[in-house]
């Protein structure tokens, strides 16, 4: 809570929350990172094919920054990607990076920090790219500007309190906040801490409303949304329209974009919108609230319903799940239960690439990813610094790839290229520089290179050892892709029987032919079932070096990543001439001659 600016608003004075720039996030006094004094940042609503300019301002003493625009794709501008040292240079304390680019993919999108953890302190925001072309039109009355749905995962204190860590406490999910808002509930006291507002959604009844759920999490437990005595219709996933399917339970994982219409066709009065973490969550007992109103806006107030005169419903009274998106534990492809995979649902856009489906694929690739332990003679030793983070006591883990962990350059290769001499610099499966030792992670620059215009299958596969409740979410920079298949792995020893069994697998393991056996929605995140696989499809038609990773933060930030080459850096788009430089800095020593 930013109190200088919520007078007293934590000691009960309600009309002080909604002070101009007063963050009350959770009810919890601590720092905040924020854009324009807000959490969530200032929304952003544009046409398809308008100019976007925004100027970053970085006022954060001792910290650099960068914004990533998540589900653009940056196919003219692939320098404004915003990822550090991959697209640009950080922007550093005290100067200002002007981002212009093109609105060019249409649909509810986001935008991020990509520094640091600096999105799980309260850097993230919406974008919202409207089409007057989009099929889905007809589909609802309104789709108002107010009706959004950011979720995201808030600790009592900054979060670089647990990176790389504490041996006595691990990383954790202190509140859930929808629109920047909650109240943070105490396990051990069984109450509230605050009376904090609580976000609120108007509607009338008759009236159908277009809503736009953001899911902006940071740690490692999806987000279930269901709201009371209602249903949605889903109708968009990561800006990409999908054939209308009704549900009842919603759940998201990090970097998850979907739109559905609520009928409002209940009876008039207040209804509870319900988030709760689950999966590797479940444990910690963790939901939050909104209110979805059918009152009178002539004669109750958002800041009256923001503080509901009933509680919410306990944990342990659970709404009835009824037809579910993403449950983690359903099997996939099965037609006649009451579970909906992303692969299930049929696209219904303007334009599709028909032929992706059944071409045969230029590059295939098969991303095994897990977190271990670490080594500490490797971890603590004198020959270099490596990234890691503590879990508890003395298990230090960090994040792989084809057993490699990512170690970003000291300069951007997109806009400096010319530094890059030869194929030395990165690092594969089959490439690993000689301080790799066989059989173990290595830390380098790991990178995958395709040709422009190449089609691209992905096989992304956990290599757990054993089923968890954790589900990780990959993020594809600069294209969206295609689901093609999905499942779980049976017990296998070896990482080959691994991926010999995905490759086994069929393009659609399923019983009954559906249409989206042909017409698979597009994506740019998606979840990975637990022990489980992914395969994604894509036309790598975006020149440039674009960024793959786990969506959850402490897994990027401990190497959980990988760079992706499209084309030759010939073909890549030049960014302008006084674009700014950086790089490290360390001229020969000479050592001058003593004066006679």
């Amino acid at each position: 809570m930013v109190l200088s600016a919520c007078g007293d608003c934590r000691w009960g004075n309600r009309s002080h929350c909604f002070h101009p720039q007063c963050i009350t996030a959770d009810g919890m006094e601590r720092g905040v990172l924020s854009l324009n004094r807000k959490i969530p940042g200032p929304t952003i609503h544009v046409c398809r094919n308008d100019v976007v300019v925004v100027d970053l301002h970085n006022m954060m003493e001792g910290l650099e920054s960068t914004i990533h625009w998540h589900g653009v794709h940056q196919t003219d501008t692939p320098w404004m990607d915003g990822v550090p040292m991959i697209t640009q240079c950080p922007i550093p304390h005290g100067t200002t990076f002007r981002y212009v680019f093109n609105a060019t993919e249409s649909g509810t999108q986001y935008y991020h920090s990509h520094s640091g953890h600096q999105k799980a302190n309260g850097h993230y925001g919406l974008l919202v790219v409207r089409s007057p072309t989009d099929l889905s039109l007809p589909l609802y009355d309104y789709d108002l500007s107010e009706h959004h749905i950011v979720i995201s995962d808030w600790t009592l204190d900054l979060v670089e309190k647990f990176v790389p860590g504490l041996q006595s406490s691990t990383v954790r999910m202190d509140s859930i906040l929808i629109n920047g808002r909650g109240r943070h509930y105490d396990e051990e006291e069984h109450e509230l801490q605050v009376q904090a507002p609580l976000a609120v959604f108007r509607v009338r009844k008759g009236f159908r409303y277009r809503f736009r759920l953001i899911s902006s999490g940071s740690q490692f437990c999806p987000f279930q949304l269901q709201i009371e005595h209602h249903r949605m219709q889903l109708i968009s996933t990561d800006g990409g329209a999908v054939l209308p399917r009704t549900i009842d339970t919603l759940i998201s994982t990090s970097g998850e974009r979907y739109d559905f219409v609520l009928h409002a066709n209940q009876k008039p009065g207040n209804y509870w919108v319900r988030v709760r973490a689950i999966g590797f969550c479940n444990v910690e007992r963790r939901e939050e609230f909104a209110i979805l109103s059918y009152a009178d806006e002539a004669t109750v107030t958002d800041e009256e319903l923001a503080y509901p005169p009933t509680s919410p419903p306990t944990w342990d009274r659970r709404f009835p799940p009824g037809t579910v998106l993403n449950n983690p534990n359903a099997t996939c492809y099965v037609p006649e239960d009451n579970d909906l995979c992303v692969a299930d649902l049929e696209s219904h856009e303007e334009h599709r690439d028909d032929s992706l489906i059944d071409a045969k694929p230029d590059k295939t690739f098969r991303i095994l990813f897990n977190t271990f332990t670490a080594d500490p003679n490797i971890l603590f030793s004198d020959s270099g610094y490596v990234r890691y983070m503590t879990v508890v006591l003395t298990l230090n883990n960090i994040g792989v790839t084809n057993n490699i962990s990512m170690v970003f350059p000291d300069f951007p290769l997109l806009t400096q290229p010319e530094m890059i001499v030869g194929d030395k610099l990165f690092c594969n499966n089959t490439h690993r520089p000689d301080h790799c030792r066989p059989h173990h992670a290595c830390f380098c620059l790991h990178r995958l290179k395709v040709n422009l215009d190449d089609v691209v299958e992905m096989s992304l596969i956990d290599d757990a050892e054993v089923i968890r409740d954790l589900y990780h979410p990959f993020h594809l920079h600069g294209h969206r892709f295609i689901v093609t298949g999905m499942g779980q792995l049976p017990h296998f020893r070896t990482q080959n029987e691994k991926v010999e069994y995905v490759e086994r697998q069929p393009r659609v393991p399923r019983k009954v032919q559906m249409p989206s056996d042909h017409n698979p929605p597009y994506k740019d995140t998606v979840s990975i079932p637990s022990r489980g696989f992914t395969k994604i499809r894509f036309r790598a038609d975006n020149p440039g070096f674009w960024l793959v990773h786990c969506h959850f933060e402490w897994h990027l930030g401990i190497g959980m990543s990988f760079v992706l080459q499209v084309g030759e850096i010939e073909q890549m788009k030049r960014p302008p001439a006084d674009f700014p430089r950086c790089g490290s800095f360390q001229p020969d020593v000479r050592v001058p001659a003593p004066a006679l």
